[in-house]
This record gives structure tokens, C-alpha cells and sequence, in this order.
């Protein structure tokens, strides 16, 4: 079962070759069902380490609350390209430019569930950069000016990055060398578990430190996060809403297994840095939001607020651990749903600029009650379940430091002003210059065809839908969370020393 996760999405892979766009959306839905399928199946029945492929992967409690959110949030995002290809091809977009969409987009999702469950830290280096190949090709799809700099600007500093982070590795081998030998051994990840206390803590804390600006760097942790508002904002929505959901947190998994082997020799010093770049980060990324006029760029530093948080919290330990596994997939979903909301409103007004956009409840009443439900939800307001993840984390904060408890959350609070004050103008506000007349009109009139084909705001309703639903969802977890994902969050957070709360 466990193999299932690898195979279906290499299966995919080979099949978007061969077969045409249209019927590939269709395998596409086939085939992210089953892999979602598979990955609850594994949650429900999980209850220790399960190593296969000859050792070389494994599955635990932490990748496997990861595993759980690609899976999910990879299905929505397949019903969302199964009408954002056929929207873009009636908007006059070739079917030749999306020959390559799916290739590229399963290549991704291949190569993060290879690093996910890796056993190998050579092994997750090798998909972590294979993500980087594989999106790079993805930003630059609308072929522009602006999307090729974001692309060579993601591919030099994430190709960077992810040298600093293969430095890492070798300094960690060099010491688990001592006790395995010059082996596949001295890079298992489990193996090195096992040896904590015998490996020397002054290679170990350095290799951390490299792999946190290494990995940290494809995670968005400033200052290395240049390259992520400007790959999020010119990216296809879809995958804008896969590189925020989870890609960030494919890379956090390595800056987290590092921590782990740290804590395993006894080094608990890392949590400092944890929460020095995370703090950092929500500082930046709260200054950066109120000066945005793209409204992608907008969502691609609240991926940077939210990923800042989730370290914090991974550093700060106790009751936080909790809400930083829960803020992993919460924000994968709300995430999804902002992005993907987003893409419906570009893919009509073709606008990325927020002066551009006014009077959304009137226009598109549907997708402009999903963007500023969406900001609620990613801000941490009830009833979304990011509410519960911010809570736990913040409780965590003020327990430790009750004055940067306050200092934290003045920026959360900063941070949500910026995104629903901007949000709110598209919402109701009144366009106020020729050319944003014309853009509305634009959009409001469209041809009877179009209403009629593609559904409320002229695109296909799978575009409306997936993120309604992703939002929907969100909004249950808030109130009800199954009890095997419970299990799997209680678990994983005691190798970080969560403390129990369930």
C-alpha cells in the first residue's frame, strides 16, 4: 500500500506523455483520487514506522501528516485544473501550451512524495531539488517577461539554498560515518536516530544551522525569501496554490529531521534559531503585505506569515508543536482556497493588480465572499480551523514570554488589517478610472455563451466549487477533527516534546 503513494503519481507522470490534455485531466482525477485514497487508508491503520523499497522510505507520524496534506489538497487542485485548462482554452489560450502542463505538475508531485518519505537524506536532497526543476518550468508557463525573472530568480536561490542544505548532509555524514562507516547506513535517517548520543554535537549543531538556511531558504524564511512572491504571484493558479500548500512544508520536513537528530543527541540549542527565523519572518512578511499592490504577491507573503508561525511554534514546543501540526495542513486548505479563488478572478480579468479589481460581490458574488472568507480563515478568525492552530501556537508563545506573546501577536493582528483592508476594496469597493471601467465591464458582460457554458463568473464550475469546498472543509475541522489524524498529530508531536492535550 505504502508503494501506492510513489507508484500512482509516477503512472501519471509517464501517462500525461502520451495522452492529450483534455483526456489527461480526466486520468488526472482518477489518479489523485487514488492517491488520496491511499493515504487515508495508511492513516487510518498507521500506528508505527513503516519502512519499504528496501529501506531506502519509510513512513512515520511526521511525514505522514504531510503525506495527508498533499494528498488532499493535490485532489482539489486536480478538479481545479480540470476546469482551468478547459477555462484558458475557451479564453483562447493554445491546447499546445498546456501539452506540458501535467507533466511538469506530476513531476512536481512526484518528487515531493520521494523526499516526503525518504529514508535517504541523499535521497530527499535529490526530490527536494527535483521540485525546483520541475516548478521552475511551471512559473515561467504564461511565458512573460515578468514570469521568466521569477523564474530565474526561484532557480538561483533555491539552487543555492538547496547547496547549502546538501553541505548540510555532508557534514551529517561525515560524522554518522564514525559509527556506520562510509555506508547507505550513515545516511539513513532512522539509523541516525538510533545513534544520537554517539555522534559529535559540534557537527551536528553545524549541520543544523546549514540546513536551516539551506532548506530554509525553499521554505520562504527571510531574508532568503525573495524568490517566493515573485514565483507564488506568476505561477499558474494551481500550482501557486501547490508550491504555498505544500512545498514549503516538503522543505520544512528537512530543517525538522535535522532538529530531530539534534534533540536526539541531546542539543536542544536549534529551537533558538527555530524561533529566531520564524519571529523574522513574521516581521517581514507583516511590513511586506502592506505595501503590495498584486494581490498573488499579497497571498505569497501570507504563505511566508504562516510558515514563520509554524516554526515559531515548532521552537517554542509544548502546547505549540500541537498547533504548528495542525497549521500544516489548516493552512494548506484555507491557502488553497485564496489561490485558487485568485485564479478565478484572473482568469476573467486577466488583472493581477488590486486597483484593478472592485466590486467583486457585485461582479462575482461567489468567488468574492471564497477571497474574503479565505483571508478570514488564513488570518485565524472562527470559523475556520486555522483559528485552533493560531491558538495552540500562541498559548505556547505567551507561556514562554508573555511580552513577546503580545509583540507576536500585534503583528498577527497587523498582518490581518494589511490582507482584509486590501481584500475588502476588491470586495465592494468602486473603480475610479477609465480603464477600470472598461475591466469591469469586461468581465461583467462576457458572451451569453460563456455565462452559459462556464457558470456564474465565465469559468468552468469546477473552478468555483474546488475552493468553496476547500473552505468548507476548513470550516468542519474547526469543530470536528477525526480521530485518526488526532493520533497521527498526538504522535508526532512527542518527537518534538508536544505536550498532550487530547
Amino acid at each position: 500500500m505504502y508503494e501506492l503513494v510513489l507508484i500512482l503519481p509516477a503512472a501519471a507522470l509517464i501517462f500525461s506523455i502520451f495522452i492529450d490534455v483534455l483526456w489527461m485531466s480526466y486520468v488526472q482525477l482518477i489518479i489523485s483520487t487514488l492517491v488520496f485514497l491511499t493515504v487515508a487508508a495508511i492513516s487510518l491503520f498507521f500506528h508505527s514506522i513503516t519502512v519499504f523499497f528496501g529501506g531506502l522510505f519509510f513512513v512515520d507520524y511526521i511525514n505522514l501528516v504531510i503525506l495527508i496534506t498533499v494528498s488532499v489538497l493535490e485532489l482539489f487542485v486536480a478538479f481545479y485544473s480540470f476546469g482551468y485548462v478547459r477555462t484558458e482554452i475557451k479564453h483562447g489560450l493554445s491546447k499546445r501550451k498546456f501539452k506540458f502542463y501535467y507533466f511538469w505538475k506530476n513531476l512536481f508531485i512526484f518528487s515531493m512524495m520521494v523526499s516526503i518519505m525518504s529514508n535517504n537524506l541523499g535521497i530527499y536532497w535529490t526530490g527536494l531539488e527535483a521540485t525546483t526543476l520541475a516548478t521552475a518550468l511551471l512559473v515561467s508557463f504564461n511565458r512573460t517577461k515578468e514570469s521568466f525573472e521569477a523564474t530565474w530568480r526561484y532557480v538561483i536561490m533555491c539552487s543555492a539554498g538547496i547547496a547549502i542544505g546538501l553541505f548540510a548532509i555532508v557534514i551529517l555524514y561525515f560524522t554518522t560515518s564514525q559509527v556506520y562507516g562510509e555506508s547507505l547506513k550513515s545516511l539513513s535517517f532512522i539509523n541516525i536516530m538510533r545513534a544520537g548520543s554517539e555522534l559529535d554535537k559540534n557537527f551536528l549543531m553545524l549541520a543544523f544551522i546549514l540546513a536551516l538556511v539551506g532548506f530554509g531558504t525553499k521554505v520562504g524564511f527571510a531574508p532568503m525569501h525573495n524568490w517566493l512572491p515573485d514565483a507564488h504571484s506568476q505561477a499558474p493558479s494551481p500550482v501557486s496554490a501547490l508550491l504555498s500548500g505544500v512545498l514549503l512544508n516538503t522543505a520544512l520536513l528537512g530543517i525538522l529531521r535535522f532538529y530531530q537528530i539534534n534533540v536526539s543527541a541531546g542539543i536542544y540549542y536549534p529551537r533558538y534559531f527555530l524561533i529566531g527565523f520564524g519571529f523574522f519572518t513574521i516581521l517581514v512578511s507583516a511590513f511586506s503585505i502592506i505595501k503590495q499592490t498584486d494581490y498573488k504577491r499579497l497571498f505569497a507573503f501570507s504563505s511566508m506569515e504562516n510558515m514563520g508561525l509554524i516554526a515559531l511554534g515548532f521552537g517554542i514546543g509544548g502546547i505549540a508543536v500541537i498547533g504548528s501540526l495542525f497549521q500544516i495542513l489548516f493552512h494548506a486548505l484555507n491557502k488553497g482556497a485564496l489561490f485558487l479563488s485568485s485564479g478565478n478572478v484572473l482568469a476573467v480579468t486577466h488583472e493581477r493588480k488590486i486597483e484593478k479589481i472592485r466590486n467583486l460581490s457585485k461582479n462575482f458574488p461567489i468567488t468574492g465572499l471564497m477571497l474574503l472568507f479565505g483571508v478570514m480563515g488564513i488570518s485565524g478568525m472562527p470559523p475556520f480551523a486555522m483559528f485552533l492552530g493560531e491558538i495552540y501556537i500562541m498559548f505556547g508563545v505567551f507561556k514562554t514570554n508573555i511580552w513577546f506573546g503580545f509583540l507576536v501577536f500585534l503583528l498577527l493582528i497587523f498582518i490581518f488589517a494589511g490582507l482584509f483592508s486590501k481584500i475588502l476594496k476588491m470586495y465592494i469597493g468602486v473603480k475610479d478610472d477609465e480603464n477600470g471601467r472598461q475591466n469591469e465591464n469586461r468581465a461583467n458582460s462576457g458572451t451569453d455563451k460563456d455565462n452559459q457554458d462556464r457558470g456564474e463568473i465565465g469559468v468552468h464550475p469546477f473552478m468555483l466549487y474546488a475552493p468553496l469546498i476547500l473552505l468548507l472543509i476548513s470550516s468542519i475541522l474547526l469543530f470536528y477533527i477525526p480521530s485518526p489524524f488526532l493520533h497521527i498529530v498526538k504522535s508526532a508531536s512527542a518527537e518534538f516534546g508536544g505536550k498532550i492535550i487530547f
